[in-house]
Order: structure tokens, then sequence, then C-alpha cells
């Protein structure tokens, strides 16, 4: 999750350098194409005693040269310890930390004693979403607690509620209602913050954004709508959620029928299958169309897509024999492809720190539910590329805390080769990596990555198995 703690907080930084990644591209192609050794040297030279821009730029150059990076972050660091790329270089550093919150808690505690009057917000974030992740929230906030950016304390308690919410909803509830008084203070600031120069206004935002999407998850509609409302109106850059949120709960509440109608309609026609959604579509649709049949709309909408995925999918289906793998299963039984002899098996390759992985889950759980009771199909959620100390409990631990219902099976690197044999025998090149093999052992789907909707990703992958059992 390290990877995602990154990039979630990388945010703030990208967007302050925006405006320097054009020139940066170009001065680096020039410099990786620059053929003359002699010249070559004295432009290394020549950006060595510059700014921090430019040694960011020889940074990325030795990108794959481990030693001289080393060399030239020192310089950085050292030269330049308050800006945006010294920064962005101590956050990456907590990639290589292996183990838990408490050693990245002790990598902090170094980068303290190492930069002591070096502002170093951002970085006490990875610790907190560390232990957020937990979930420890009490250790968490005392990381935020000791920012000094109060816009970014914030964003901060915002990301961590978000890390909970997976985890204990009720819980990042608690967490974002507590501190709904300490987020109402920047809510009217215009300046941008003292120390890491964040926008209030963005801030503020994006937290009733995230505050309004957990009281409706929990229920809370009249309370909801009050601050999805905010976000709606004050938001430049509303994201698909927000948009139905605010049509579900302005037609609910309100009336708003006219508006909230063609949401809802795109909504269930790209696969939402949530009842307050449906619910409210046909109240929507019988309050503009006195007398029509609501029920077979709906069923329409639904089957337009069934029929749109079914169309998809024809185009992609193969008929390769699936290689010879095998697996262990949580109690160190060794398991193979004859061992699922005449059953249509979906494999899904994953790891706990893949972000796509861990966002296609919900869907899987709900393909998972629609043949709970069929035994022709066996779900295998496979484990692969680990980065744990012990990947079986991490896995395990990662699972339980979601309370997702799959079978674990385990991709644990060969000791010989040094590499996890199942997820080689498929050569899938990135994560998630799905594969639904039917009964006579042929791989029929194969797809890697994941987009789109919850509902609709699932509906995918129920249509695979059943094309795939034909």
């Amino acid at each position: 999750m390290k990877k995602i703690f990154l990039a979630i907080l990388m945010f703030f930084a990208i967007n302050a350098m925006a405006q320097q990644e054009q020139n940066t591209n170009t001065k680096l192609e020039a410099l990786q194409n620059e053929k003359n050794k002699t010249a070559l040297q004295q432009k290394i030279k020549v950006l060595e005693k510059g700014t921090a821009e430019d040694l960011d730029l020889l940074i990325q150059y030795y990108n794959n040269d481990s030693i001289n990076k080393a060399v030239v972050t020192k310089m950085l660091l050292k030269k330049y310890p308050d800006s945006q790329q010294a920064r962005m270089a101590r956050m990456t550093s907590f990639l290589n930390v292996k183990g838990g919150p408490e050693e990245i808690e002790k990598s902090l505690f170094s980068m303290i004693k190492e930069f002591p009057n070096v502002n170093l917000d951002m970085e006490k974030t990875l610790v907190a979403l560390a232990y957020a992740e937990i979930p420890d929230s009490a250790k968490a906030m005392s990381f935020i607690n000791s920012m000094e950016d109060s816009v970014y304390k914030v964003a901060a308690i915002s990301m961590m509620v978000e890390i909970i919410a997976q985890v204990n909803s009720s819980l990042a509830l608690n967490i974002a209602t507590k501190e709904l008084e300490r987020v109402k203070k920047i809510k009217n600031q215009t300046n941008l913050s003292s120390s890491l120069k964040i926008d209030p206004k963005i801030v503020y935002n994006e937290y009733i954004n995230r505050y309004g999407k957990l009281l409706f998850n929990a229920g809370k509609d009249e309370e909801a709508y009050k601050y999805i409302t905010e976000a709606y109106k004050t938001m430049k850059e509303k994201d698909e959620e927000l948009v139905e949120y605010y049509a579900l709960l302005s037609s609910s509440l309100n009336g708003n029928y006219q508006e909230a109608f063609p949401v809802l309609t795109k909504a269930v026609e790209k696969g939402k299958r949530d009842i307050r959604y449906i619910k409210q579509l046909r109240i929507c649709y019988k309050n503009l169309n006195p007398g029509m049949d609501a029920d077979a709309f709906i069923a329409s909408l639904q089957q337009r897509l069934t029929e749109q995925i079914k169309s998809n999918l024809e185009k992609m289906m193969v008929n390769e024999a699936a290689p010879d793998f095998y697996l262990t299963d949580v109690n160190g039984k060794k398991v193979t492809l004859a061992d699922f002899k005449g059953k249509t098996i979906v494999l899904d390759f994953w790891a706990t720190w893949c972000g796509p992985c861990v966002a296609s889950f919900p869907a899987m759980q709900i393909a998972v539910n629609h043949y709970a009771n069929d035994p022709d199909v066996k779900f295998l959620f496979i484990h692969t590329w680990e980065n744990a100390a012990d990947p079986l409990i991490d896995a395990q631990q990662f699972l339980s805390k979601r309370n997702y219902k799959f079978d674990l099976y385990m991709d644990t690197k060969d000791p010989v080769t040094k590499r996890p044999p199942a997820i080689t025998a498929f050569k899938a090149e990135g994560i998630p990596a799905k594969f639904i093999i039917d009964r006579n052992g042929m791989i029929r789907f194969k797809l890697e990555g994941f987009e789109g909707t919850t509902e609709a990703a699932a509906e995918e992958v129920i249509q695979m198995v059943e094309m795939a059992r034909k």
C-alpha cells in the first residue's frame, strides 16, 4: 500500500511542479541523446552546480544507475532540503523500507534528526497513512497533529479517513465528524497555506465531498445532502460518484426529477445495481412519464448493458491451452490445474500493494457471490509478486480487514528461479491479471488491469464465465 500512499501524496507536489514538467522532459531528452562524451560530461558538471531542478534532472538521467543516482540525491538533499524535489526524494525513499508502520516511523525519525529545520509534513503523512491502514487512528492522528501546516493537516486527515473507510466505514465517519470543526476553519481562507503552499479551497472541498459520501453510505441522507450539495456547487471538477449522489439525493429529498433522471439513467445503464439507484430512477421515471412502465424501462437499460458486454467479449475470446501451473493454498498444500478438472475457473492474480487490484475487488466479490452456490465455478484469488516479509499473513489480514470472502492461494517465489511460478507460466505483464479457463482446461478470456464501474466489471466477469461454460 505504500505505493498507493505515495501516489496520493504526490498529487500535491506534482501539481506544484506541473509547469516545469515539459521543460524537464525536453532537457532530459537532450541529455540522453548527447553522443559527444566530452560535451555530456560538461553538461553534467554544470547541472551538478545548478538548481534543485537541475539536480532532479540528473537524478532522472541516472535512473538506471543506482550509484550515481544516490550520489546526486545526496547533493540535492544537502543543498536544497526545502525544495519540492528534495521532498519527493525523501518520500520516494519510504518505498525501500521493509516492514510495517513501525519501520516506516523509524525512517521518519531519522529524517527529522537529519533535517531538523525542514517541513516534513508530507513525509509524516506517509507514516500516518501506514498506521491508518491497520487501522490505528490514534497513532495516525498523532503524526497528523504534529504537522506544521494547518491546511495540509486537513488534507492528511481526509486521506486518512479514505484509507480507514476501506476497512471500517463507521470509524472513518466518526473521525471525519469529530474533525469537522477543524475543517471549517479553513473554509473561507483564500491564501495558499504558509508552509506548503496548499490551496485551502481545494482541500476543504475534497473533505466535504468525502464527508458527504460517508454520510450517504451510512444512510444519513438529509445530513449527507447538505455536504454533497455544497461540494457539487463549489467543485469545478466533479467526480462521477458526486454527480450521482447529488442526483439521487436532490430527487429523493427535493423532487428534482428532471435534472436527476438522465444522471440516474446513465448510472443504471452503465451497470449500477444499487437498490437505492433503481428505486429512485423508478420514482423519477413515473413522475416524468405518468402511466408508462418504469420496470420495463429499467430492464431495457440493464439488458442493453448485458448485450453490449457480450458483444465486446465475443471479440476477446481465445482458445488456448492453459499452462501447467502450481499454487499453494492457505494450508501450504500444492494445487495444480488438474485439481479443478471439469470446473470453469477464474484466476485473479493480485497483490496487497496493487491499487487496481484492490479497486477491482468489490466487483469480484459481486461475481463470487453470484456463483456462491454453483459447484461448477471456482474462483482462485492468487497473491503474487509479494513484497512483504510474510506474504500469506499479509494477504490474509488484508482480505479479512476488508471482509472479502475470497479463496486465497499463494504464488510465492520459487527458491531456485526466484520467480513466482504461476504468473510466470501465464506470462502476465501486469496485475490484476485475470484468466477464465473452461472445464476442458482451455483459456477463454485473459485480461489485465481494471477500469469501469464496479457493477459493470462484475457483469463482465459473470458473462465471461457464462460464455466460457458454453
